[in-house]
């Protein structure tokens, strides 16, 4: 965790490379186990962005059924993938590695970015993906890794994709044609963009923001604290279970919105929402660490809350 501690900066756009290149050394180190993990990849939808990797456990009692977690990363809205170029592609399958270790078959999907797609497309995305693995169950499992169970399943988001996964599950016309309500047992949300009010013009994000949701103003119609505060009852009865976790060195700013999202999310429910705070790490490091064997601790914590639902 040195990479993260000697940083003083905690804004995103300062620390990403830095954070990335500390952690790189430790990945290297482990990259014969983090491959070891099989991996396929399969096309959801019809686009070269509608594809994801299934990571398979291996290794368990024949016994086991495996439930399924699916991470959907961020980048901004207009970046992101789900394997990264050489010398950094061990990201992310440091996270689809660590959690198939832990018993779960793990996808990962990518999903389309801004410039090509506009609000709410990438939540649309996500629910397409979630499909394909609940209507493919056995592209889930390979000779030798347990039988999956698609009713066991649960979505993780980080950043721009916690948005989207809480998009798709709060804009109600997403779900409506599916029978995902039911066949998702939970939720783990990791320092999502659920609003941009104090968002300025100049800001380096805002040109994005813009695009993706029409413009500045119409963000604050559709983002996620929005959603969430006009959602209809029926939609809010029916969300999952759901677990907030956000980074110790998160920017302020992103700390003020998990907060405002949190206290709106317990108003609407009634419902007291755990969060997991990641010590020691900023907004990036959370997923770079794992299979790293430090700063797992909040990873940990998550397992064990899937585990328990």
């Amino acid at each position: 965790m040195e990479a993260v501690s000697r940083l003083k900066a905690t804004e995103i756009q300062r620390i990403a490379v830095p954070t990335v290149g500390g952690f790189h050394p430790f990945l290297e180190a482990k990259r014969s186990e983090i491959l070891e993990v099989p991996r396929r990849t399969f096309k959801y939808g019809e686009t070269e962005r509608h594809k994801l990797d299934v990571y398979y456990p291996i290794g368990l009692d024949a016994n086991y059924t495996a439930p399924v977690l699916v991470f959907i990363y961020g980048g901004g809205f207009n970046s992101g993938e789900r394997t990264f170029p050489e010398p950094f592609d061990l990201g992310y399958a440091c996270l689809g590695a660590y959690f198939a270790r832990q018993g779960f078959v793990t996808v990962i999907p990518d999903y389309r970015l801004v410039p090509h797609v506009k609000f709410p497309g990438p939540a649309e995305d996500v629910r397409d993906a979630i499909e394909w693995i609940v209507n493919n169950p056995n592209n889930l499992m390979i000779p030798n890794s347990p039988i999956p169970n698609a009713d066991l399943l649960f979505v993780m988001g980080h950043s721009a994709g916690a948005a989207h996964v809480a998009t798709m599950l709060l804009l109600p016309e997403i779900l409506a044609s599916t029978d995902l309500n039911s066949r998702i047992s939970g939720v783990i949300l990791n320092g999502g963009g659920y609003h941009f009010r104090s968002l300025t013009s100049d800001h380096p994000s805002a040109p994005i923001i813009a695009q993706y949701w029409g413009s500045l103003e119409e963000s604050h119609q559709n983002d996620v604290w929005a959603l969430l505060e006009r959602a209809p009852s029926l939609t809010i009865d029916e969300l999952p279970k759901i677990l907030l976790v956000e980074a110790e060195r998160e920017p302020d700013w992103l700390k003020a919105v998990g907060k405002d999202f949190k206290d709106a999310l317990e108003a609407r429910t009634g419902l007291r929402i755990r969060k997991i705070i990641a010590a020691g790490h900023n907004h990036i490091s959370p997923n770079w660490a794992l299979s790293t064997g430090q700063g797992e601790e909040w990873a940990e914590n998550v397992v064990e809350w899937m585990k328990s639902e």
